[in-house]
Parts: structure tokens; C-alpha cells; sequence
């Protein structure tokens, strides 16, 4: 951590009035205040935190991604321009993909682009912004011309461009699937000959959107070949600035998912070869020329190989790579593990789940330690003010905002900006502010409220409270203006009459809870004059008053915590510094307390290494989210829906399973009946010539060697870093449409007559979710033709799969590669015992 100090001189400006809310009254000297933490509370603040996916696009004419008659499973909440659920979730955030799928040789037309426009102008009537990215592809292969892809940035980016107040920033897009760079034209980080279009796309994107919008790529190999200028082989020179090259920063979209992220740092690069660990360091290292954090998010993928159950990688990686965003609603086989991890208090963080630390580190959390400043000041001079912060977030505002000192009386507003202060300097740590701001010369004497704002930079949204910047202090934050009080009494010009405030309210407790009320008492204030009352706050906001030492807060929630300060008041307004606060939760429970009904379990198959499970469906009063499987006391699987396979067991050995229920609150079923499973015994061994049995020699997949010794290897699998994993002998493919397996085989086998797959599915019928290529002839594994003229069918139970090589067009005379390909929607495990050929 580091301390850094801002100096400047400081000019005026003066706003309209609004109303105030009274907080510590200032001696009559400059004095120093301190401020009380609020260590707990997941408040939203805007440009960082969890996003949730929208479509803001919302015109089936031109987005067919919004049409539940060509997505099956559409959610038609996607397309709720009043962002409810995000809202409901305490977000500020959106992503949305802008589908160009139909116009990959043609304009964009203008019924888009409107679109677009009106679907920006409802994220700014509801005080959200949003992450955008351009994909030509769901989950194929993309290909379309640069001119094309150049074309259509002009044009989108002049929309975005339009709206930039309102666009957090935007992922780079276009190329590959989903838009992520892969699997299409110009995604070969191999190719020297591809790279000055990726850097073109780059650079047009830098081009056409403002100065402040970061621009973010998913690889890091890409990054360095866009801001790297020893990496430019680009006819004519690379001429992006170093201004454009502080705006690029990295959205991981498989984080966590192992220790490559799905091959977000293992990829090659025609520039040379890096480690792993290097990448990592590259982005570890992100920061701009002047030392600022860069824009890191992203969201996690179908796999959590590196997602520990105690959430130390996620803390950790989250911590080193300065997460900013990530999406809340992909994957659920991590955020559900976040959910379910309870963490322990550490340092300044309390006790919570992984999800909520999450919640509330993401991107910056400011808090004010203390601050100096005078009691009274005189129009036309200085206020000297020093004020000590600490972030104890992931990383920095990535966007500049202005920063202002606020005097608000009842009648009166002056806003005094701190030019040449610039939050983006308040890293994770310590930070000082001392400034001198000059009180204009026509400020009408009285008392005011001092406050520290730090608003939107957009004109249009500066005067809107919800995009604001809110410290992390209780009893500071006023939400109807959108800024940090400091103080409720600083007088400027000459005082008359009483302008002593009451001592302190001490002793505050509570003295009882029920289910909606919490009871209060503390001890009396004391005054030159006389203590008239006493203000009750609750979570910082005012709730009541008192003339007497008591209250009592009612109509409140059951089961929820609240926290409690209190201040004094005296009969010419003064108000005391707050109390000491207390916390207090209500009794009963909060929300849904329903729990799932109980599920009723059984096998549907087994092998000599895994289990396969299905169950009923269990019902709840709001809906099961998911479902907790146990192999004796050990948790195994958390699916979300109705089976689960075991894999990675021993042979002829006995296992008992039992599964809950789980809804969205958190509610659990009773466990279902339980199971008792033999695995069969050990699978026989392969005949003939053997590509790869999968027995541990060479090692898979870290020799990169069959039993041939040529090459194989997998990517985009769930397990084992993409490449699948082992299990008592055979691979075991577990996919969520994405997947790809390949073996060299090199040899001539015009002596055989067979490809043998010995081969089970989780839950059967996989052989429609992949294809096959081998020798020239690429078909869906369902559609090769068996002797007798059958289909292969995959079962739960393992079966050799005899292919006829000639039959099916296979040249056995040059057999190259053996292909597996999962990109046909489908999800479940398909576990390989041997390929031979006989």
C-alpha cells in the first residue's frame, strides 16, 4: 500500500440550492473529524461491481437473438428496458452482445442503429451503465472481410460514441465466437500474417470512441501485440498513441475456470514463446502511463477447475489483476460456490459469503478516515482542507471524475472543485488530499453543510444522484443529493447567536429487538443552552427523532441487521457528531424461508469408475435453483438439473449418494432417500492397433503424446484446464457446447478395417452433441453408418462402436488426424475408454 498526496490551489464554481440533512457541527477551530467505517455493507457505487446480461437490442427485425422462436429457451426478461432485476440486485451495471449475425456481408441498417440508440436512452433513465460487445457468432465459426468488420465499427461507434455518458466501456469483439477472438478468420495468434488486421480492428475502435472510454481484449497475447511496439509488422507502422494504448485493458471470460483459464494464457504467438506465468505477470502489471489502474473484468465460464471452495484463487486473482466488473449471471457452477463459501473476518473484512466479498471489493471501495477543516470561513479566502482515505476495494476509479467541497445551507449551494485532483490516483491503500479552496466572494454568511462530492463527468448525469461516487463511511452518505457529508455546521461569515453544538450522544444500545422493531437508549447530550432532541439514524439515512433518551425503529424487515447512530440538537440547529454505532437484527425470518421439497433418487448406470444419478424434480414456493450432491458426507456435484454422473471412482467398490433441493434463498430440502452403487469391474483392455488407451502412459495431456507418439490434445472442455482429465483409465469429456479433442494418427491403415470408440455417455444419447473427422470424412457421431446399416448410440454404459472405415469414406491411406468437435448444444460428459483400429 502507499500513501500519496494531491496539492493544488483551488478555483469556484456555484450551483442551485438544495436541501440538507444535518451532521457534525465544527469547533470553532479547525479540527480534525473522524469518520465511522462501514465495513459490511455491499452498497451500490456506479462503474464497478457485478453486471447482469440484457439485450439492448430488443428488435426481433434485427436482432434474432430476442425471438423465442429462433433461441429456444429465451428469456424474455432480457429485453426489460427497466433493468428490474438488476436493480433488485443491487447492480449498477449491464452487459449486452449486439448480434450482427445477419449482416456479415451487408450494412448495418439504420432500424439497428436506432434500436440501439433507444435501448442506451433507457439505460440512462435508469441510472445504469452498460459494457457492450459486437459478435458476428454465437458458437460457430466466424468469417467475415476486415472491410466488413471496419465498416460496421464506423458505424456502431459513432451510436456508442453518441452515448458514451452512459457506456461504461467496450470489448474489442467482432472476431471469432462470441466475439472473444477464437475459432474464426484473424484469430490465429500464430499467424504474422493475420496480425496487422487484429491490429487495424484495434486501432479503428481506439479511433472512433472518445478519449475516455477503455477499449478491453481477451487475451493477453492480443494485448500485447496491439500496445507492444516491438510487435508491429503492420505495413506503414503502428501509430496507436500512448493515450489509445492507456486505454486497453482485459476481460477474462473464463476466470477461474484452471490454471490457463481455458486457454486465456496458454495460447501461442507468431512474437515467440511466453510461459503461462508470464501472461499472468503481463496482466498482474496493467496500469496506464501514469501509474493508474487499467479496466480488468470479465465473467467465469462453464468450468471451475481453479475456483476453490474456500474462495482463496478468487480473492487472490480478483486482488492481483484489479477486477473491476464481472458478470452475476454466468457461470453458476462458480457463483454458486462463492455463495455457498463462508468466509471468516480478515483484516477490515467482516465475516460474509465469497459472493458478497466479492460484491463489495469489485473495483474501488473509498473510505474516509479523517478529515481537517475550520469551523468558519470568510467569503473570498481560503478553506485549507486535508482529508485522509483508504481503498479498500480491488482497484481504482479506471474513469476520471471531478471532485468538489459542497457549502449547503437550507437556501444556498456552492460547489468549490478541486481542479487537479484526480480519484483515479486513490489506489488500493492509503491516500492523502490536501487543498486549499477558495470560498467565492459572494457566499451569504450563515451555517452550512460541508460535503464531498465526486460526481458524473457528463453534464447530463452530474446533477443525478445515483451516479455518484458513495464514500464508505455510516452516517456520511446523502442520498438525495448524491454526496459525502463531512459536516453539518460550517460557518461562513460572521456566527450570531448560539453557535455551540451539544456534546455527543454516548452509550447508545439496544435495548430490544421483535420481528419488525428495534428499541434504542443512549445517554443525554449536553448544551450552552439546551439540548432540544435527538436524531435517530439508521444505515447513515435519518429516520426519526426523540426529545427524550429512547426510540424505537419500527416497521422493519425480519431476520435483517440494521446499524444505528444517533445525534443531538439544541434550538438553533447545531447538531452534535454522531454516537458510536450499534447494530441489531430483527428476529424471525427474512424473505423466502420455504425450503425445495425433498427429491427422490436413483441410479440410471454405472461403470467400473463412475455413478450415474437422476432424480425427481423437487417444487418450491419461489423455484429450486439447484441441487447438492453427496457421496457419503463429501459434497460432489452442485448441477441444476435433475442427473449427475460420478466420475473418477474405483473399481467393484461401493459408494452411498444422497441430494438436496436448493432455491435462491439459500433454503435446503431434507436429503433425499439414500443409494447404495457397486462400480462394475475393470474395463477389458484394447485390441488391435491402439491410437490411445488412455492409461496414464505417455501422460495425458501433459506429454502431448498417444500411444502412437504423435500429438493430441483438447481444448474448451470443463475439466482438466480444457483438456478433460483421467479417470481410472479413460478420458472423461465434460462439455457445455464448446469442446475439441484431436490425436494424430500418421500411420497407414489400409490393413485394418475398423475405428473402435469404446465409449459412454453420462446420460445417453450424446452421440448427436459431436462430430467425428478422421481420413477426409468429418460426420456427427450418430450419423456414421454401421455394419447392417445401424447408427451409433451412446449409452450409459461403455460399448465398443465399431466404425467400418471404407463405408464411411475414410481414406486409410492418409488418415491424418482423428477429430472430435462438441459444438452442437449440447452439455454432458462422454467418457472415452479407447480408440483403436481392428
Amino acid at each position: 500500500m502507499s500513501t500519496r498526496s494531491l496539492r493544488m490551489s483551488i478555483a469556484t464554481t456555484l450551483l442551485a440550492a438544495v436541501a440538507v440533512v444535518a451532521l457534525p457541527a465544527a469547533p470553532a477551530q479547525a479540527a480534525t473529524f473522524t469518520y465511522t467505517a462501514d465495513l459490511a455493507t455491499a452498497f451500490a457505487n456506479p462503474e464497478r461491481g457485478y453486471h447482469n446480461r440484457y439485450e439492448i437490442i430488443n428488435d426481433p427485425a434485427v436482432n434474432d437473438y430476442v425471438n423465442a422462436a429462433t433461441i429456444p429457451g429465451f428469456n424474455p426478461d432480457l429485453l426489460d428496458r427497466t433493468f428490474t432485476r438488476a436493480k433488485n440486485n443491487g447492480n449498477t451495471l449491464l452487459h449486452s452482445y449486439l448480434h450482427l449475425d445477419k449482416y456479415k456481408t451487408a450494412t448495418l441498417p439504420q432500424a439497428l442503429l436506432d434500436n440501439l440508440t433507444s435501448g442506451l436512452a433507457a439505460v440512462r433513465a435508469a441510472g445504469m451503465k452498460i459494457v457492450l460487445r459486437p459478435a458476428y457468432t454465437w458458437d460457430g465459426y466466424a468469417s467475415v472481410d476486415e472491410s466488413r468488420i471496419l465498416e460496421h465499427i464506423g458505424q456502431l461507434n459513432a451510436v456508442i460514441s453518441a452515448n458514451a455518458d452512459v457506456v461504461l466501456h467496450l470489448e474489442t469483439g467482432y472476431l471469432g465466437a462470441w466475439g472473444e477472438w477464437h475459432t474464426g478468420t484473424l484469430t490465429n495468434p500464430s499467424s504474422v500474417e493475420e496480425a496487422p488486421a487484429r491490429y487495424r480492428i484495434a486501432k479503428k475502435i481506439l479511433d472512433t470512441t472518445p478519449a475516455s472510454m477503455p477499449v478491453v481484449m481477451r487475451y493477453p497475447i492480443y494485448i500485447k501485440e496491439v500496445v507492444d511496439p516491438t510487435s508491429c509488422v503492420v505495413p506503414g507502422g503502428c501509430t496507436i498513441t500512448q493515450a489509445q494504448k492507456d486505454r486497453v485493458g482485459f476481460h477474462n471470460d473464463c476466470f477461474l475456470a484452471d490454471v490457463n483459464d481455458m486457454g486465456t494464457y496458454d495460447n501461442p504467438s507468431w512474437m515467440g514463446w511466453y510461459y503461462i506465468e508470464q501472461k499472468k505477470q503481463w496482466m498482474y502489471d496493467l496500469a496506464t502511463s501514469t501509474g493508474y489502474n487499467k479496466m480488468v473484468g470479465g465473467e467465469t465460464c462453464g468450468s471451475d477447475g481453479y475456483n476453490d471452495a474456500a474462495c482463496v484463487n478468487a480473492q487472490t486473482e480478483m486482488n492481483r489483476l484489479n477486477f473491476s466488473e464481472i458478470n452475476e449471471d454466468y457461470a453458476a457452477v462458480n457463483t454458486d460456490k462463492w455463495k455457498a463459501a463462508n468466509l471468516a473476518a480478515s483484516g477490515s473484512d467482516p465475516a460474509e459469503t465469497c459472493f458478497v466479498r466479492i460484491k463489495r471489493k469489485l473495483g474501488y471501495r473509498l473510505r474516509l478516515q479523517d478529515a481537517t477543516f475550520p469551523a468558519s470561513v470568510t467569503p473570498g479566502t481560503n478553506l485549507a482542507f486535508t482529508a485522509h482515505l483508504t481503498n479498500d476495494g480491488w482497484s481504482g476509479l479506471i474513469k476520471t471524475r471531478p471532485v468538489y467541497l459542497v457549502l449547503q445551507s437550507a437556501t444556498q449551494r456552492y460547489n468549490l472543485p478541486l481542479n487537479g485532483v484526480d480519484p483515479r490516483a486513490w489506489l488500493p491503500g492509503a491516500s492523502t488530499i490536501t487543498a486549499n479552496a477558495a470560498v467565492p466572494g459572494n457566499v451569504t454568511a450563515g451555517t452550512y453543510k460541508l460535503a464531498l462530492w465526486l460526481p458524473d463527468p457528463a453534464t447530463g448525469l452530474q446533477s443525478r444522484p445515483e451516479y455518484s461516487v458513495r464514500l464508505a463511511n455510516t452516517g456520511t452518505w446523502d442520498a438525495a443529493n448524491g454526496y459525502n457529508v463531512l459536516s453539518s455546521s460550517v460557518t461562513v461569515g460572521t456566527c450570531t447567536g448560539d453557535c455551540t453544538a451539544p456534546s455527543t450522544p454516548t452509550g447508545l444500545t439496544v435495548t430490544g429487538v421483535t420481528n419488525t422493531s428495534v428499541s434504542l437508549s443512549w445517554s443525554a447530550s449536553t448544551d450552552n443552552v439546551g439540548v432540544t432532541g435527538y436524531q435517530v439514524l439508521r444505515d447513515g439515512v435519518q429516520v426519526g427523532t426523540s426529545t427524550g433518551t429512547t426510540y424505537t425503529d419500527t416497521g422493519r424487515s425480519p431476520g435483517q441487521t440494521y446499524q444505528y447512530t444517533v445525534r443531538a440538537v439544541d434550538a438553533a440547529g447545531n447538531a452534535s457528531g454522531t454516537s458510536a454505532a450499534v447494530s441489531a437484527t430483527t428476529t424471525g425470518c427474512s424473505g423466502d424461508c420455504t425450503a425445495p421439497s425433498t427429491p427422490t433418487l436413483s441410479t440410471t448406470g454405472k461403470t467400473d469408475t463412475s455413478v450415474s444419478l437422476s432424480w425427481t424434480a423437487s417444487t418450491d414456493n419461489v423455484g429450486v435453483t439447484g441441487y447438492e450432491v453427496f457421496r457419503g458426507a463429501t459434497l460432489v456435484g452442485s448441477p441444476t438439473g435433475t442427473s449427475f454422473t460420478d466420475t473418477g471412482l474405483t473399481a467393484s467398490t461401493a459408494y452411498g449418494y444422497t441430494v438436496k433441493a436448493r432455491d435462491a434463498a439459500g433454503n435446503r430440502s431434507a436429503a433425499s432417500n439414500a443409494v447404495s452403487v457397486t462400480t462394475d469391474a475393470t474395463a477389458p483392455a484394447p485390441t488391435g492397433l491402439v491410437l490411445d488407451n488412455f492409461d496414464g502412459t505417455p501422460a495425458y495431456p501433459s506429454s502431448n503424446q498417444n500411444d502412437l507418439g504423435k500429438w493430441t490434445g483438447a481444448n474448451c472442455f470443463l475439466d482438466g484446464g480444457g483438456s478433460g482429465v483421467i479417470t481410472g483409465g479413460a478420458l472423461s469429456l465434460r462439455y457445455n457446447n464448446c469442446g475439441w479433442f484431436g490425436s494424430d494418427v500418421g500411420v497407414d491403415l489400409t490393413t485394418r478395417t475398423y475405428l473402435v470408440v469404446r465409449i459412454k455417455g453420462a446420460a445417453g444419447g450424446e452421440q448427436a452433441h459431436f462430430n467425428l473427422g478422421l481420413g477426409g470424412s468429418t460426420k456427427v457421431f450418430g450419423d456414421f453408418t454401421l455394419d447392417g446399416g445401424a447408427h451409433p448410440v451412446i449409452t450409459t454404459s461403455y460399448q465398443d462402436i465399431k466404425i467400418p472405415m471404407v463405408a464411411n469414406g475414410i481414406n486409410r491411406n492418409s488418415p491424418s488426424q482423428l477429430a472430435m468437435g462438441f459444438w452442437y448444444g449440447g452439455s454432458s460428459t462422454v467418457t472415452i475408454d479407447h480408440i483403436s483400429f481392428q
